[in-house]
């Protein structure tokens, strides 16, 4: 699979400190997020219990915390803050005359080739 960046949505769509769900192929959920006028994209599936939720999570401190279970992951780089584990994918962003383009995956996660 060939990577590509998808259109989203435009940035006037998305809210300050609020994560926006969106499909980016047929196995990718993610979530957008607007932070000091940043855009983030995370997988919207929590890597620790596989809930779709990520979307609907606490922002504080480029951190985005699971509604689920309490864990926080920095929207940049997906790692938890002060502690080793799981990570939360994430992906590339980029901007054109307003509307937000996500650069999907170089390879799914569910390969059913064979």
């Amino acid at each position: 699979m060939e990577s590509r960046f998808v259109k989203i949505c435009e940035v006037s769509e998305l809210f300050e400190n609020e994560g926006k769900c969106f499909i980016l192929d047929d196995e990718t959920e993610i979530a957008l997020f607007k932070v000091k006028n940043n855009i983030y994209a995370v997988d919207n599936i929590c890597p620790h219990n596989h809930s779709p939720v990520i979307f609907s999570g606490f922002i504080e401190r480029n951190n985005v915390t699971c509604p689920v279970h309490g864990y926080k992951f920095n929207l940049k780089t997906g790692k938890q803050p002060g502690r080793a584990g799981c990570t939360l994918r994430t992906f590339e962003v980029k901007i054109t005359d307003n509307v937000i383009y996500v650069k999907q995956p170089e390879k799914k996660i569910f390969d059913f080739n064979f």
